[in-house]
């Protein structure tokens, strides 16, 4: 009977099943190197015209920012000069409007008005006089209120007076003074005119014309 010794060939075998297995797991492990690879180079060719579009938009916005703080300051120094402007005007207002605010006054009294007070704050003027009749005062207030410098003109009170044996009517007119002969706007409420001091007293001549 003979024997034969199977060990070695399987040893053999199983030591080809083993080198099998090791090329199978280098194949494996390379393949999804593989895979691995083109995947992060097909990210980067995606990604890099995103990096681009996303460098030009941030590059628009530091832009952006520049002309925003620029126009920032330009609106600035715009609101500096008017308001420079306004301060010039006003004061320009001021200088002049007094002067055209009694010239008109002194043009809207009729021959028969004698002008005894004016009184004026912040815009506001209370004048007081003597006139010959109502008819004459109602005159003399529908010229005023024809000037471009007074407004909301408005006979407050009048009383019979007497100068130099002469029965005359003493009158009290509110008016609102425009400086700069601009038309104003509605009256606020809970105006505060002026209290006139002069009541009665003696006759005196109309102020002088202009041109006179």
């Amino acid at each position: 009977m003979i024997r034969i010794n199977l060990l070695p060939v399987r040893e053999v075998e199983r030591e080809a099943g083993r080198r099998q297995e090791t090329r199978l797991v280098y194949l494996s492990a390379a393949l999804v190197l593989a895979v691995l690879i083109g995947i992060e180079v097909t990210s980067r060719l995606h990604l890099a015209p995103l990096k681009k579009e996303y460098a030009k938009l941030q590059s628009d916005i530091v832009a952006l920012d520049k002309k925003s703080t620029e126009l920032t300051k330009l609106e600035s120094e715009r609101k500096d000069l008017e308001e420079k402007l306004n301060t010039i005007a006003s004061l320009e207002a001021k200088k002049i409007g007094p002067v055209n605010v009694l010239a008109d006054l002194s043009d809207a009294a009729p021959e028969q008005v004698w002008l005894l007070e004016f009184k004026e704050s912040g815009g506001l003027a209370t004048i007081s006089g003597l006139g010959l009749d109502d008819q004459t005062i109602a005159n003399f207030m529908r010229k005023l209120g024809a000037s471009p410098y007074f407004a909301n003109v408005d006979l407050v009170e009048t009383a019979q007076a007497e100068s130099d044996g002469v029965q005359l009517k003493h009158f009290v007119v509110n008016a609102r003074l425009s400086y700069s002969g601009a038309a104003l706007g509605t009256a606020p409420r809970n105006l505060k005119f002026p209290e006139p001091t002069n009541k009665g007293g003696s006759k005196r001549k109309p102020a002088q014309r202009r041109g006179a």
